[in-house]
């Protein structure tokens, strides 16, 4: 039996530059989406909306939009704030 799940790749397995770019246009997407809900409800939960839309869009401009040398990389761990990724169970 192999090591990957039926479900997909394991958590640790690393991202190609066209992985990345679905991951930033998801996250671009979902702002975006955020901001037009913004619209329909109360003043409380449109700060909440924003807050959110905010972090989805600083974490997008984190994200190289051109899949360039620096995906390959390793942006993961600047991404997610880890210094060095998870070990992976031995």
């Amino acid at each position: 039996m192999s090591g990957a799940s039926p479900a997909g790749p394991s958590p640790a397995s690393p991202l190609g530059p066209d992985d990345w770019r679905r991951v930033r246009a998801a996250l671009l997407y979902m702002g975006r989406d955020l901001h037009h809900r913004s619209y329909a409800v109360t003043a409380e939960r449109r700060e909440l909306l924003w807050q959110e839309m905010d972090a989805c869009l600083a974490l997008a401009e984190r994200i190289p939009a051109d899949g360039d040398e620096a995906l390959s990389a390793g942006p993961a761990a600047a991404i997610m704030g880890a210094a060095d990724p998870p070990a992976a169970n031995a």
